[in-house]
Order: C-alpha cells, then structure tokens, then sequence
C-alpha cells in the first residue's frame, strides 16, 4: 500500500521433523478451552524443539465475558464487537512480532481460520483491523472506535500479524535488525513458525480448514508463505503439518512485468467506467511509452544489475506513473481525491487512536514496541536493496493450485496501484495445468454476483468487485463478507 510499486521497487531486486515441546501451562484442546479455564490473564510462553529459535508469548482477552467489560481498559472496551481471543508476539531473537487474534463470532469450534496480513511493503495489519475486516472500525478524529457488523469475524476466526520488523507493533530489541532484510522469502520461516507453535498450543484448531488472507504486497508475501508451507508439509509427519487449504489475495502485485503497462488503461481508458481521468495529450504520451517500459522491466529482470533497475524503474515511473500521481487522484481509489495519509484521512485517525497508552495497553502492546506508524518507509527501502519487488510470485500461485490448495484472487475496479486489469493480465497468463478451462471462462463465461462478475475454474476464483478501490473491505464490507463467506463455504457467489 505504499505510494508506488515501480518508482521505489525495482532498485536492486528445510526443516527436518522433530518432535515438538510446549514450556508453558497452556491447556491443551483449543483456544475456546483455554479461554474458558479458570487460570489468570497471565502471559503464557510456548516452545517448540523444531524451532528452538522461536517462541510464542500469547496473553488472552476475555471479551465475552461482560464482568470484564465497562473499566475502559479491556479490548472490549477498546474494540466495541471484540470476540475473545489473544494478543502477543512470535519472537526469534531480537525480532518480536505483534499480532492479535479474535475467534469466531458464529461458531469458533468449527468456523476456518485466517491469517490476515497488509501488504506495503511496510504496512500493519493493524490497518486491516481498525480499517477493513476487523470487529471493529475507529471513529473519525480517533478518539473511539464502533463495533463492525461486516467483520470477516463472523464467519472465521482471524490472525492481523504484523510483520515483518519495523512493521506496526513489531520491532527489534536491540535495533540490530532492520525490517525487510531479506525480504519476502526469510520471512517464511517466521510464519511457518508461527503457526507451528500456534497448533502446538491449541491441537483442536489442527482440525479447521487454514488459509491465509490479504492483499496489496501480498500478492508477494501470500504465494510465497504458503508455498513455503506447502513444501514444509511434504516432510512433514501429518500430526504436524498445517492444514492449509486457501488462500484469498485482493488486489495483489505479483508481476510487474505483465501489470505496469496497466498504469496507463486505468486512467486513460474507459475501462473503468469512469474514465478516461487524464488528457488525452497526457495519455498519448503514456501509451507511447508503454512498449519501451516493458521492454526495460525485462531488461531488469534478464539482468538485475542495479544501474539497469534503476533505469527501468525511473522510466517507469516518470512515464507511467507520475501523470497519475500529478492529477491529485487517490492512488487507490480512482472516484475520490487524495487527501490525507496515504489519501485516506481515517489512517490519521487510526495512527491517533493506536498511539494512545491505553489502547496499547489493552492490545497487549509491549513497552518496548514503537509508535504506531500505518506504513513503514523504511521497510520499503530494505525491500528495494534485496530486488524484492521483481520476484514474479506467479510461479508460486501455480505450485499451489497444481498441489490442491484453492486460490481466490478478488480486485476492486477502482483500484489503480495494483488494478483489476493487471490482476487479468496475470491470471490470464499464469502457467497452470488449469490455464486454458481458466481463460476461456475469463472470455466466455463471467458470471455476475451481487459485487461485480465472476468466474472460475477448478480450484481458481476470480471476483471483480465494481465501485470498490485498493482496499475492498473498506469500500464494499457487504460484498466483501459475502464473497468471503462463501468461499469458506466453498459455495458459488
């Protein structure tokens, strides 16, 4: 979600079983049964002989439970619709990072569970919460926040993780690390931990369908995270595996190549239905520009020296991307104009909100965490220098859908920073054995659903959601909810 993907981007681009051990006194059987136990709210730390790097500090909040409610300091109080569930962080080392998690408003016993994560690269997940998909949504001016009727929590239990360090409530003890060093791939080792300790602690949830959710960066993150999983679960005995069954992406980036020339079809093209947005001069410009751009990113990728990145990236940029961003339009959500942080005046009011004392108090925030930030230049930068934003990940998407994992890939059509035609240019291109029923469904066989249109094949969904920009469940909770109901339900929109 950072201001732009190739202007900053493209600078310079297992385990052996083990059994496992818990040091701590977390009951076994689920977090419904720890939850109802009669121990404290007493932090837990949890171990695992696989990942003797890592452990997991877990604190539970019982926000079902109206006798804690009404002292202004509990996450029900802070987070009006709050389901009961933790908050802590996965640690390896210095790094710490921050997550919480809410169970199920319907049924936690039964209902999936979803990993949530923000893309950037750079940007929290605290922003999904607070923002998106989360039981709770801050006022404007960030002095409350009201319950979210269209929380993704009613339908799943939710994980909003931030990584990776720098990130959000995540961060460094000793300042020796910096978030994004090694980008995308190092921290899959992170999360396949995570959710090691994670089914270590609470077994029952081994039982429920995983996927893992998101969108922006995550086009980059989600493929390769799973993927890593996928490959982790092979050598794996199957008491130990991670049952990963889908993965949802919203308006992902995951090949510059096949989405940069779709910078100029946004704003200069009716494609939208609003459009075209710039001069027709202007567009003429950038439509010439078009062929040399793409001819530059390849050059990029064939030979990812940083002086011929830099080269591609700033002709790019000057010719695709900066006329879009001199028109004083959102970047992600072409209707509205950019004001504010990030072109939305709420994240000012989330920073706000997430800065006070008792709100990190009641999140379990450490003491040790910094500010509250919704995006982390820095973490940007260190992406750039290790080529990160090159990685094509649509090789991972394939691997996934080629092994039995389902992909639903959803695009709001006001987007523009990683924009639904783009998103077509991917699927439409990506190498799978279901590639040809898939694009013959794109031409032949949409489908139109309450949001938008739709189509599929086999273990691919693909969901146009109309009138929704870069962040779909800000701009369209209802259509959002229902297509990641059913989804989990594996049902048709």
């Amino acid at each position: 979600m950072l201001k732009s993907y190739l202007s900053t981007t493209v600078v310079a681009l297992a385990a052996v079983r083990a059994s496992a051990s818990i040091l701590s006194q977390v009951p076994f059987g689920g977090p419904s049964q720890f939850l109802s136990s009669d121990s404290s709210n007493s932090v837990r730390i949890l171990t695992h002989e696989s990942h003797p790097d890592h452990s997991l500090t877990i604190k539970p909040h019982y926000s079902n439970d109206v006798s804690t409610k009404g002292d202004g300091n509990t996450v029900a109080d802070i987070c009006p619709g709050a389901t009961s569930g933790y908050t802590g962080y996965l640690n390896s080392g210095s790094k710490h990072f921050y997550f919480a998690y809410f169970e199920s408003k319907s049924k936690p016993k039964d209902d999936p569970l979803v990993l949530w994560l923000n893309g950037g690269p750079g940007c929290s997940s605290m922003m999904g919460l607070f923002m998106e998909l989360g039981p709770c949504i801050v006022n404007e001016g960030g002095e409350s926040a009201r319950e979210n009727p269209d929380s993704w929590t009613n339908a799943a239990s939710v994980f909003f993780l931030d990584q990776p360090i720098g990130v959000g409530f995540s961060y460094s003890s000793n300042g020796s690390v910096h978030g994004g060093e090694g980008g995308t791939f190092a921290a899959s080792e992170d999360i396949y931990a995570f959710m090691r300790l994670w089914y270590k602690a609470f077994p029952e949830s081994r039982t429920l369908p995983f996927s893992i959710a998101g969108e922006s960066y995550g086009g980059h993150y989600i493929p390769v995270f799973a993927e890593h999983i996928n490959q982790m679960n092979k050598i794996t005995g199957i008491d130990d595996q991670i049952p990963l069954e889908s993965v949802m992406i919203g308006n992902g980036i995951f090949s510059d190549l096949k989405q940069a020339s779709s910078y100029y079809d946004i704003p200069c093209t009716n494609v939208t239905g609003i459009g075209p947005l710039l001069d027709e001069s202007v567009c003429k410009k950038m439509a010439a520009a078009v062929p040399r751009c793409e001819y530059l990113l390849k050059a990029c990728h064939e030979f990812p020296d940083p002086l011929i990145c830099r080269a591609s990236a700033g002709y790019c940029a000057n010719e695709l991307e900066n006329p879009y961003f001199k028109s004083g339009l959102n970047y992600y959500d072409i209707s509205k104009p950019c004001e504010g942080y990030l072109c939305y005046p709420i994240i000012e009011s989330i920073t706000k909100y997430l800065r006070t004392d008792k709100v990190r108090e009641a999140f379990g925030v450490d003491k040790a965490a910094p500010q509250f930030e919704g995006c982390s230049n820095k973490v940007g930068r260190e992406f750039q220098k290790v080529n990160d934003f090159i990685i094509d990940t649509r090789p991972f998407v394939a691997a996934l859908l080629n092994t039995g994992i389902r992909v639903m890939i959803y695009v709001g059509t006001y987007d523009w920073i990683c924009n639904f035609v783009g998103n077509e240019r991917v699927f439409g291109s990506l190498k799978w054995d279901g590639l040809p029923d898939f694009r013959y469904q794109q031409e032949n066989n949409k489908q139109v659903w309450d949001g938008g249109l739709w189509w599929e094949s086999g273990l691919l969904r693909y969901v146009r959601i109309n009138g929704a920009g870069h962040m779909v469940p800000h701009d369209k909770p209802v259509e959002a909810l229902k297509l990641f109901k059913a989804w989990l339900d594996k049902k048709p929109l």
